[in-house]
């Protein structure tokens, strides 16, 4: 009986006792969140009351996160952009496509809202920037860590600059290095230098018993300017006194497109833009990873309040057997002149090379198949062919024309936001320059290594930009891990 007792006490003391669940990593992410993380890591439906606010901003600022930084380089990017709000407001006006989807998924994953800015630091939120590194997108992914993280990239299309693949793929990253780095200015650090150069500068810091905060890190310029810069435009958004001041927009608390079916259709963009009723330049705003005048897609981005508007035309036009596209594809013979192709489907030599995106000495090759607009006289046209019989990766020799990185943009502020190793926009360029002859340096993490670093520096170039330029000092291994993964 004694015996009986003491086991059912036992039993008893240990049922009383809280049961600390095994940490589950997050789903999207494969990764479990630190302990120390500030945030909650589920994925609950938001309930802050900024949640439904009319302006976006009280949203964002009800979801701030991370601690902050104050030093003299986040007072010297907030003082610059209080003396030039028009910096400020070509920011937020760039983001308003597509910033409440990202503050969306970010609140879906739990994460701090401060992460909704980054892409006004990496590119301005202009879907189409290029860097000299050739990194694209709002988030900037490198070619090949774009493919790692499941961004294919094509003749047709560039899914590094899809808002929605490319978000989903930098939150997943952001989340991996923070469930790495434990703290988040030393994860964006890695976003921004690669998660194998901070470590590097970590684990010296602490051999020589030295703090391993951001701070405290050796780290090139760029990366130095990084997170002070993201802090500088938080402190900014988050004082609604100011932002009043500044006389900066406020960005509707709602969605600003919606996705739509088209279920694998080939449909031109001046299609889509008559059946929506909009413009040309609003159908590539919110499907920027398109690089043809011709879509093939699953799904299209449309203003929210077009949706309707764009199924009932839709259905009415397919119902009038009207086609969708009027593009086809021809097949060069031999002999033929570019100018002799495009007069025979009544295209202009310019339309016809940018619609292909190759060379001149390309549209004369034997053998190259070539988007052109249909014609009657096309099926009798030997080479002619439907649309269908162009694949994802034509033109064969689309290598030979890479895309061209717009104009670096280096805003008047840039030496005065720089470390004082950069007293000139000339000692500026010698740093990228060092930068970018570490790019293998970015490569040489060991196997074990679940998930490929980003690329480091990267100049972002986009022409609303006011914030400093970037370079890149490299890039990711191809190694592919059990998540997704970013940059």
């Amino acid at each position: 009986m004694l015996l009986r007792a003491i086991l059912t006490a036992v039993l008893l003391s240990t049922l009383a006792t809280p049961i600390m669940a095994a940490a589950v990593p997050d789903q999207s992410t494969g990764v479990v969140a630190p302990d120390k993380s500030p945030i909650s890591w589920t994925r609950a439906v938001n309930t802050r009351p900024g949640r439904e606010a009319p302006d976006l901003m009280e949203r964002l600022r009800d979801g701030f996160g991370m601690p902050d930084l104050n030093n003299e380089l986040v007072q010297k990017y907030q003082n610059y952009y209080m003396q030039h709000p028009a910096a400020m407001r070509r920011l937020l006006d760039n983001g308003r496509r597509y910033a409440y989807y990202v503050l969306e998924e970010l609140e879906r994953r739990g994460m701090p809202s401060e992460l909704a800015l980054l892409p006004m630091v990496e590119s301005s939120y202009n879907p189409k920037a290029l860097s000299p590194a050739r990194a694209a997108g709002l988030w900037q992914f490198i070619p090949s860590t774009g493919r790692s993280y499941g961004l294919s990239q094509s003749w047709w299309e560039d899914n590094r600059r899809d808002v929605v693949s490319s978000t989903g793929a930098a939150l997943d990253y952001l989340s991996y290095l923070y469930s790495l780095m434990g703290d988040w200015h030393l994860a964006l650090a890695s976003y921004n230098w690669g998660e194998g150069s901070v470590g590097r500068a970590v684990a010296k810091n602490q051999a020589q018993g030295m703090a391993t905060g951001y701070d405290d890190l050796r780290m090139p310029a760029e990366t130095k300017n990084y997170v002070p810069r993201l802090q500088a435009i938080k402190n900014i958004l988050r004082d609604p006194q100011l932002v009043a001041q500044m006389n900066l927009p406020v960005l509707p608390n709602r969605p600003y497109f919606e996705s739509v079916a088209l279920y694998g259709k080939h449909i031109d963009l001046d299609t889509v833009a008559k059946l929506a009723n909009i413009s040309v330049d609003e159908v590539k705003a919110l499907n920027p990873e398109h690089s043809r005048p011709v879509m093939k897609v699953e799904t299209i981005n449309l203003p929210k309040d077009r949706v309707s508007q764009f199924k009932s035309n839709l259905n009415a036009y397919q119902e009038s057997e009207k086609p969708l596209s009027r593009w086809g594809s021809y097949t060069v013979q031999p002999g033929e002149k570019a100018e002799r192709i495009a007069g025979k489907f009544n295209m202009s030599l310019s339309q016809l090379q940018e619609a292909n995106g190759v060379s001149m000495k390309s549209l004369s090759k034997p053998g190259q198949p070539l988007l052109v607009l249909s014609n009657p006289a096309a099926e009798q046209t030997p080479g002619a062919a439907s649309l269908t019989s162009l694949n994802e990766n034509t033109p064969v020799n689309v290598a030979e024309t890479p895309d061209k990185p717009a104009s670096k943009a280096i805003p008047a502020h840039a030496d005065a936001v720089s470390t004082k190793t950069k007293a000139s926009t000339a000692k500026e360029d010698k740093s990228s320059k060092t930068q970018k002859s570490n790019k293998s340096e970015k490569s040489d993490k060991t196997p074990k290594t679940t998930k490929p670093e980003k690329s480091a520096a990267k100049t972002t170039s986009a022409s609303s930009s006011k914030p400093a330029a970037k370079t890149a000092t490299g890039s990711k291994p191809a190694t592919k891990p059990t998540a997704a993964q970013k940059k």
